[in-house]
């Protein structure tokens, strides 16, 4: 009888392309994951296309196709991990004191902040350049901090009315504490102490004192 086609010895089927028909999300988080950890290796310097392709074993093209370029894919990296800040600041119950939501909010930045020093530093720092929508969760999370300042201003404990400019004040404090931490860690060791420090200046110089 003959042999059925291919079932001859010393020949099998094709054996078939490890990555071929994966779906596409699973594509896209293998990549990320390349990524984030050439980034956490060496920072913006050690990622390339070639670099995370070896990595994680997808080709170039798909890479390009999913994120465009190194600094989409650096953008996407840092999107997914903000995303996780935005969401333990949206957890944060509003309440009725826009005041003590907007230190809450705060503390929840710098904690992440502090927890991932080098997403930290390489959205702020390094690519401080880049566009805004880069990060949508980073500009979502700066949203809450304004709308919190705008709630106060309506209720009149803002002391000044240029949110712009109070935001930046708040910014300034909050990110000088965050570079203390990461540049100079043995200053910082008492943390949650220094940062309440530093939102007892801020509220100090921000907000008007109450009367009775």
């Amino acid at each position: 009888m003959a042999s059925p086609p291919n079932s001859q010895p010393g020949r099998s089927r094709r054996a078939p392309r490890p990555r071929r028909g994966r779906p596409r999300a699973s594509a896209r988080q293998a990549v990320l994951a390349a990524t984030e950890a050439l980034l956490l290796e060496g920072g913006s310097e050690a990622v390339s296309i070639r670099r995370v392709s070896a990595r994680c074993g997808y080709s170039a093209p798909t890479i390009y196709h999913h994120f465009g370029d190194k600094n989409g894919l650096i953008d996407a990296v840092l999107e997914r991990r903000f995303r996780h800040m935005l969401e333990l600041m949206q957890a944060i119950p509003r309440g009725d004191d826009a005041a003590r939501y907007l230190r809450e909010v705060a503390v929840a930045f710098v904690r992440f902040a502090v927890a991932n020093p080098d997403h930290y530093r390489l959205l702020n720092i390094e690519r401080a350049h880049q566009s805004p929508e880069a990060v949508p969760s980073a500009q979502a999370a700066q949203a809450l901090a304004k709308q919190a300042l705008g709630e106060l201003l309506r209720e009149g404990t803002l002391a000044t009315s240029d949110l712009d400019s109070a935001f930046d004040v708040l910014w300034s404090m909050l990110h000088g504490v965050i570079s203390l931490h990461l540049l100079q860690p043995e200053r910082a060791r008492a943390n949650d102490l220094l940062v309440d420090l530093a939102l007892d200046t801020v509220e100090r110089g921000l907000l008007r004192r109450q009367t009775r």
